[in-house]
């Protein structure tokens, strides 16, 4: 494969990943019109079209399916190669691919931040891709190689990754302000006042989320806290958060945690990784910067900064 063969690839890869033209444009620092050169080149080279792109939109036709699959293998492979290189030398390098469920910045038990910094204390020449996605595509990825690490709940465990507990996560049941039960008194609330409201679930987390209100009506699915929390906040849906990151609305005025009835859960945060080979060393590092955060973290005393 030539360097030109090897830009072909990855620009095609970041088109894919990115859904056109227009996504991947900030992300490769091409013009579309470049990029639309640069498809069109390796279709020519290939013998096959390998998108649809126009006024429908940007789709991959099913041979383009296929090519993507083995470019990206191939230049994860090559990434891989290089870190493996880099041990040869004793020497920290390639690209790190890391993985993690949605909002946890404000997650204290869970510094993500602080394993990152710690990473990146030592000497190394270390590209890092982060992602944020929900926890079955975190594991779809681990699988196909496309990420090193993922950090989050993995309720449905898969025999082909290794799982490592870190920490627990507190999880509420709450209502907005704009929410007919915002005002009322405890002693007004029971659950079967609850199951008379809609509620809001994720979808990687509906049966534990459900299991107290198995006669609510209407639940709506979302596939982040994110989303949990505007129809929370709409005050149209009831629904669980994590505590820490419902803490802001709480704060403001804008949310009500319905604290009284034991709803509240306890799930677990883990790192998961491919069973095997044996993780490379950017990887095994980052791993143990990742259990001695979390170390670090459970050892601090409430509101005290790293």
């Amino acid at each position: 494969m030539s360097r030109y063969s090897m830009k072909h690839m990855l620009t095609f890869c970041t088109v894919a990943e990115y859904g056109g033209f227009v996504g991947a444009e900030s992300v490769l620092g091409m013009s579309q019109p470049a990029i639309s050169t640069h498809i069109r080149d390796f279709e020519i080279r290939l013998g096959f079209q390998l998108c649809h792109r126009g006024r429908s939109g940007f789709s991959l036709t099913e041979k383009g399916e296929v090519v993507y699959r083995k470019c990206r293998d191939m230049l994860n492979n090559i990434s891989d190669f290089e870190s493996e290189l880099g041990e040869l030398r004793d020497k920290l390098t390639g690209t790190l691919r890391l993985g993690l469920i949605d909002s946890t910045i404000t997650n204290h038990d869970f510094p993500i931040s602080d394993a990152i910094h710690r990473f990146y204390g030592r000497k190394n020449d270390v590209s890092l891709k982060l992602v944020v996605l929900p926890p079955e595509e975190l594991e779809r990825e681990l699988l196909n190689g496309n990420l090193h690490i993922a950090l989050g709940l993995f309720h449905n465990r898969h025999s082909g990754l290794s799982y490592r507990h870190l920490c627990m996560e507190a999880h509420g049941f709450y209502c907005g302000r704009r929410h007919p039960l915002f005002g009322l008194a405890d002693d007004d609330i029971t659950l079967d006042t609850l199951r008379q409201y809609p509620v809001s679930s994720r979808t990687y987390l509906h049966h534990a989320e459900l299991r107290g209100l198995m006669k609510a009506r209407d639940v709506a699915m979302v596939s982040n806290m994110e989303a949990q929390a505007i129809l929370i906040t709409s005050g149209s849906f009831l629904g669980f958060l994590p505590t820490h990151y419902a803490r802001q609305w709480v704060e403001r005025g804008e949310m009500r945690a319905i604290d009284h009835l034991d709803l509240s859960w306890q799930s677990e945060f883990s790192m998961a990784m491919r069973a095997s080979p044996a993780p490379q060393d950017i990887v095994r590092i980052f791993a143990e910067d990742v259990e001695a955060t979390i170390k670090a973290a459970s050892l601090r005393k409430p509101g005290e900064s790293t």
